[in-house]
């Protein structure tokens, strides 16, 4: 299978856990397209979880949504302590 980047976006996003929101922090994710792989788009990126540990931990980790600043939304997992994230799903439209 091929992997082929389609956009990077940067800013500063939202975090919710269900309809709660954590906080504000800057995000850096990469969405790739690839080839014979269901979903046909892998989104990964870093979002800065400096003091957002212990609410993960609380929220659960499949409760996570990131809103863009351009209005998108994305369910995601934090895959490391370290902030790594991957997309559950596309972005999805406000």
């Amino acid at each position: 299978m091929s992997k082929r980047l389609v956009e990077t976006l940067k800013g500063v996003g939202d975090i919710y856990a269900g309809g709660e929101l954590l906080r504000t922090t800057p995000y850096e994710l990469q969405v790739w397209s690839v080839d014979g792989a269901t979903p046909a788009v892998h989104i990964e990126g870093h979002i800065d979880v400096s003091g957002l540990g212990e609410a993960v931990v609380l929220a659960g980790p499949d409760a996570l949504t990131l809103r863009l600043d351009d209005g998108r939304t994305l369910g995601f997992v934090l895959t490391a302590s370290t902030g790594h994230i991957v997309g559950r799903g596309g972005l999805e439209r406000a």
